[in-house]
């Protein structure tokens, strides 16, 4: 693959960026004679400029030696020129580069499709640097700083140059939402052109980049939405269109809203290979018309009995597998949904027909969607090891891409079974036995009676309550509800919140919340095996005290969090636990790999890559409501299929504590922790308790920061579900935030676009370290389903950052 080509200004040579499978290289074309030659491959080029005479080249470079570098076109003299890097430009005598500096690096992979291919930043944030150095010379020389607002009186013609090249940036803007999120739906595409016609002339008249910012975001925030709600007597929110027809088909026949759950957690699994599946793992929770609380299916993964930390079979010169068979535990999808079934289900529809669309999906076949093949893409090397991987998501040696078919008649021959015989057609019998003779064979620890012996656990949710609400979620070994809570109970000392993408008092509110809350890292684990409380995580007094350390005006920062806080007073004592506590308020302290949340994975791995995962919602008019988050763990799960049974595996087997005697361990038949989210929110009490609001999330982190977010957006700001999936995320950013990053003066936020400019940079003034991880217009990261009831009818929102989709029966 080719990409950003860069013709020299005599038209002579042609500059391109050419893929390859261990990254790039830049190669230079001669357009008189056809030849080529590399010029740069052991640097990851970013963007690049020609001089002026066409004898040189400006190369910006990402990774440890990142920076701007000019070269001979021969490639043999390489000068740094700055150890900054960004869009960079000569002078018009070759004297100088401009460099617009970039901020942040690319986030780790996390389910984000790949609609866009090469992805240039256009960023024209007034707080980022514009700065010019001689080139070529010694490192930085000569460099000063020019805000974009004074690059306008360096020209003499700038008001007619500036209207034209703001209209571009605003049909640009205009073109990649349309692009993104209205392709095939005239309507909202022409209520879309109608909204840029209505900003064009002010985007003409914009005198300043800061102008034109403000412009393009009010633009932004008048479109219409971008995925289509549904509104009726029931309702399906999930992440694929297959299965939310396979929860609306039940439905349809008379299931009730666990059992269309069932039917679209099995239909994810075949169409959403790479999220979730048979062999993973998740929570679910149901509540029913009259009843006083929900109930919380759990259905997470263990330990197989031989899989001890003392088993050090399982690693191979003291490291787990990056992948692979030795990975999976047991898993508990198949047991999740059976017992929701017998316990919750309406007894109108058989356990077979609720797997019926799913069988029918893997053997005719369904149409590779966006995020799945971008799965396949980014983790190409990772599934091309295995035969049986191979031969279910490859085609000529290349991945399947997106709008090809997968048929899968081994996944349907299970499912068959499951259907036939319940869970025993997945834990006992010819499936379970293919499982472990393939698995055992190949160093993995589970048994057979590891199998039989797995089963579901109900479980009491956690509950909380925010501004007169009630919300409950996620339990233990899960701590994603309480985390939830505890930062709700903080956030709720805030008065006035306001929508935050325009209100900087408000994402600060948010944000501090978020940090200040109590850390559950080392207190949440197996309740079989561990004496969880998390009373003290989750009491309101603990966060009235903590509170105290909210600052208007200056951020939280990882320098305080480590430490007690002397601004608590007298805040209540930690929870006790039985081994010894991450240091302060439950940061980590030692460096974490790319894309490792600490709290969830072993030492002794080489790589740790984002968690992959899917969530859905039904609710029905009569006051019933369903939120399921189901998983594999990673983005493609081990990447291994057993030849014969069509499905990817878990890989939890390092998502334990290494220390044997710490909260979390991986103790025999011990169940692993994980931070989803599922969540219902309520109004009323006892009798009159009725659910308003369900809401759950995919995306590692970001699961966090979806589920937070929506329900802040439902409750404080008034939003129905579609505006609350489409809310941009903020998240405090990958290992940085872990580890405290190098600069423990202040926290790095990872944030989508979406934000006011001016939020941007009173935010930062604060003492946040901003960092945009999406281009003007575009969500990128985690995934959400929320439906909301107002007493009526339902509505289901669609996230639109994956195949999203909502349906409804009228």
């Amino acid at each position: 693959a080719e990409y950003a080509p860069t013709m020299s200004r005599d038209g002579l040579r042609l500059a391109y960026l050419e893929a390859t499978d261990d990254g790039g290289r830049l190669r230079v074309r001669t357009m008189a004679t056809g030849a080529s030659a590399v010029i740069v491959s052991d640097r990851d080029v970013e963007d690049v400029a020609w001089a002026t005479a066409g004898e040189r080249l400006a190369i910006s470079v990402t990774g440890g030696r990142g920076g701007v570098f000019v070269t001979s076109i021969d490639g043999r003299v390489v000068q740094p020129a700055s150890r900054l890097r960004g869009d960079v430009a000569w002078s018009s005598e070759d004297r100088q580069l401009y460099i617009a500096e970039r901020v942040g690096d690319e986030p780790a992979y996390n389910g984000d499709p790949d609609r866009l291919g090469v992805r240039v930043s256009e960023r024209l944030d007034s707080r980022e640097r514009f700065v010019t150095v001689d080139a070529p010379a010694p490192v930085d020389a000569g460099r000063t700083l020019i805000m974009p607002d004074a690059i306008d009186a360096l020209s003499s013609t700038r008001t007619a140059a500036r209207a034209s090249r703001n209209a571009e940036v605003l049909d640009r803007t205009w073109e990649r939402t349309a692009t993104l999120y209205y392709q095939g739906d005239d309507a909202r595409r022409t209520q879309w052109g109608a909204v840029r016609e209505r900003f064009r002339a002010r985007a003409a008249a914009a005198m300043s980049d800061s102008a034109l910012q403000a412009t393009l975001h009010a633009m932004l925030r008048e479109r219409p939405p971008l995925r289509a709600s549904a509104t009726g007597r029931a309702v399906v929110s999930s992440a694929h269109p297959v299965a939310t027809e396979a929860g609306l088909e039940v439905l349809r026949t008379g299931g009730n809203v666990v059992d269309a759950a069932i039917a679209v957690s099995f239909a994810l699994g075949v169409v959403e290979p790479d999220a979730s599946g048979v062999a993973g793992y998740g929570q679910m929770i149901v509540h029913r018309a009259g009843w006083t609380e929900p109930r919380l299916i759990e259905f997470m993964a263990r330990a197989p009995e031989e899989a001890g930390l003392g088993n050090a079979t399982l690693l191979v010169n003291g490291r787990y597998p990056d992948d692979g068979p030795v990975l999976p535990i047991v898993p508990g999808t198949v047991a999740g949904m059976h017992k929701a079934f017998t316990r919750f289900g309406s007894g109108k529809v058989a356990w077979k027909a609720l797997l019926a669309p799913a069988i029918r999906a893997a053997r005719e076949g369904y149409a590779v969607s966006e995020g799945l093949a971008t799965t396949l893409m980014v983790e190409r090397d990772h599934f091309a090891k295995y035969a049986g991987s191979r031969a279910l998501f490859f085609r000529d040696g290349a991945p399947k891409v997106a709008g090809d078919t997968i048929r899968n008649p081994d996944l349907a021959g299970v499912l068959e079974r499951i259907a036939d015989k319940g869970a025993d057609g997945f834990y006992k019998g010819e499936v379970a036995r293919a499982l472990v003779s393939d698995l055992r064979g190949q160093g993995n620890a589970i048994s057979l009676r590891d199998l039989a012996r797995y089963h579901a656990v109900e479980r009491d949710p956690v509950r909380g309550s925010y501004r007169g609400f009630t919300l409950y979620s996620s339990a233990p070994p899960v701590s994603g509800g309480t985390q939830l809570v505890a930062q709700l109970n903080l956030l709720e000392q805030a008065s006035g919140l306001r929508p935050f993408t325009d209100d900087a008092a408000s994402a600060h509110a948010f944000l501090s919340a978020w940090l200040l809350a109590p850390s559950s890292f080392g207190r949440i684990a197996d309740p079989g095996l561990w004496p969880v409380d998390i009373a003290p995580i989750i009491d309101k007094d603990t966060a009235r005290a903590r509170w105290k350390c909210f600052d208007v005006d200056k951020a939280p920062t990882p320098r305080l969090l480590r430490g007690p806080l002397p601004c608590a007073g007298n805040a209540p004592a930690a929870p006790p636990a039985p081994a010894t506590p991450p240091a302060g308020n439950g940061l980590a302290t030692s460096p974490v790999r790319e894309g490792c949340d600490p709290m969830e994975h072993a030492r002794e791995i080489a790589v740790c890559r984002s968690q992959g995962t899917t969530s859905f919602a039904v609710a029905d008019a009569d006051g019933n409501m369903v939120v399921v988050t189901q998983t594999l763990g990673t983005w493609g799960g081990t990447f291994y299929v057993t030849p014969g049974l069509g499905f990817l595996y878990n890989d939890k087997l390092t998502s334990f504590g290494s220390n044997p005697d710490g909260f979390g361990a991986r103790l025999p038949n011990a169940r692993h922790g994980s931070i989803i989210s599922p969540t219902i929110v309520y109004r009323g009490t006892g009798r009159d308790l009725r659910p308003v609001f369900g809401v759950g999330a995919a995306g590692n982190s970001w699961i966090t920061s979806a589920v937070y977010a929506a329900v802040v957006g439902h409750i404080d700001f008034g939003l129905d579900p579609q505006r609350a999936l489409e809310l941009p995320r903020l998240l405090p950013g990958g290992s940085r935030f872990f580890t405290g990053g190098a600069d423990t003066t202040r926290f790095s936020i990872e944030y989508e676009d979406g934000f006011a400019p001016a939020v941007i940079r009173a935010l930062e003034a604060k003492g946040w370290e901003m960092l945009p991880i999406s281009l003007r217009g575009e969500l990128r990261m985690g995934y959400g389903s929320a439906v909301m009831f107002d007493g009526k009818s339902v509505t289901a929102g669609a996230d639109p950052r994956r195949a999203g989709a909502a349906g409804a029966i009228p």
